[in-house]
């Protein structure tokens, strides 16, 4: 884990992917003047700002699962994961090592990201009646699930890269994951709309925090959906790449 945490910061790639989250508080900023426009000038009715997640919530799984697919590719390309599996005699304690670390590092800084996407949204508002305050029932659980959105989204993106070896295969196979349910969802008629919908890792983030229409699953189902999800990109990348590059 300490070799992989060397490798993960020396990575120019991991400066850029995590400041390039940064363009979430952008267009968090943007949507939340917005929609602040259109109050004041037509009064109540439009779109909420709420705790303004909801404006980047397709972006930031995207920018963290390309931040799982770097930290392993780079490796694939250069040649250099033979010395890294001669060295690490079991396959799948390496990709653990990667996960955890990655993990962490994207539940960190998603976490920040959350907070600082919630201070710029409520920021934009001002004290207009549209956004939220974190003593409202869901707002802070919203804002606190954010960290572990990011982490699976980051650990599916290095499942991808492991199972691939291919760094453009794994980015057009994670926007496929994390895209397509919802474009999907707008051809199938109901339930099974809703039911697709809520599969989205931003969808259920929101589930897992609670937040009211959210999605077709409880809390806990969120839960489980969301480990499962993680559980079954280590598993798959694991067979993998014991088969295949042991």
């Amino acid at each position: 884990m300490a070799s992989e945490w060397l490798k993960l910061r020396s990575l120019r790639s991991t400066a850029y992917v995590l400041a390039s989250t940064l363009s979430a508080l952008a267009l968090t900023a943007f949507a939340a003047f917005s929609i602040s426009r259109y109050f004041d000038t037509h009064g109540a009715g439009g779109e909420p700002v709420g705790t303004g997640l909801g404006f980047s919530a397709d972006l930031t799984p995207l920018l963290f699962g390309l931040l799982g697919v770097l930290a392993i590719s780079g490796e694939y390309g250069t040649g250099m994961i033979r010395l890294t599996l001669i060295t690490v005699r079991r396959p799948w304690v390496l990709l653990l090592a990667k996960a955890v670390v990655v993990a962490a590092v994207a539940a960190v800084v998603g976490q920040m990201l959350a907070f600082a996407t919630y201070g710029t949204a409520q920021a934009v508002v001002g004290a207009r009646p549209i956004g939220a305050s974190l003593s409202e029932p869901a707002a802070l659980p919203e804002v606190l699930s954010a960290g572990a959105g990011s982490a699976v989204a980051a650990v599916l993106g290095l499942g991808l890269a492991t199972m691939l070896r291919s760094t453009p295969g794994a980015i057009v196979a994670l926007a496929g994951l994390l895209l397509t349910p919802t474009m999907v969802e707008r051809f199938l008629p109901a339930p099974w709309n809703d039911w697709t919908g809520s599969l989205t890792i931003p969808s259920l983030t929101r589930q897992l925090a609670g937040v009211p229409d959210s999605g077709a699953f409880g809390s806990l189902t969120a839960s489980m959906l969301l480990a499962g999800y993680a559980a079954l990109a280590l598993l798959t990348a694991s067979l993998v790449i014991t088969r295949r590059d042991a």
